[in-house]
């Protein structure tokens, strides 16, 4: 089952993702920077959800600036879904294969760009 890790801080998304993806791919959900950081020193992923604004000393683009830096993990797809509207040029100049605006895009968009990459 493919991996997929998704670095947000709200809880409430972090249950629907968990719900509404579970069965389809193997689902970890992280709330900020640093625990993400730790996730991907453990493990690998087939694609990454990335919020950008995030709790802590580590936003998002810190941590996709990391993924497209380090051999290992560049080659993952990562898609930044963010309430900065705005960001999509950066994002993808950083390497993001897509960026996606919450309050845009309904949960089926967002399976339906995951399903698209991996």
């Amino acid at each position: 089952m493919k991996k997929v890790l998704f670095v947000e801080d709200e809880a409430l998304l972090q249950d629907a993702y968990e719900a509404r993806f579970k069965g389809l791919y193997e689902v970890h959900c992280v709330g900020d920077g640093q625990s993400a950081r730790k996730s991907l020193q453990e493990s690998m992923f087939d694609l990454i959800v990335l919020d950008i604004m995030l709790p802590g000393n580590m936003n998002g683009f810190d941590i996709l600036r990391e993924i497209k830096n380090s051999d290992r993990l560049k080659a993952i797809p990562v898609i930044v879904f963010t309430n900065l509207a705005g960001e999509e040029k950066t994002a993808s100049d950083m390497g993001a294969v897509q960026c996606l605006i919450k309050s845009d895009t309904r949960l089926e968009d967002l399976e339906n760009s995951i399903f698209q990459y991996i």
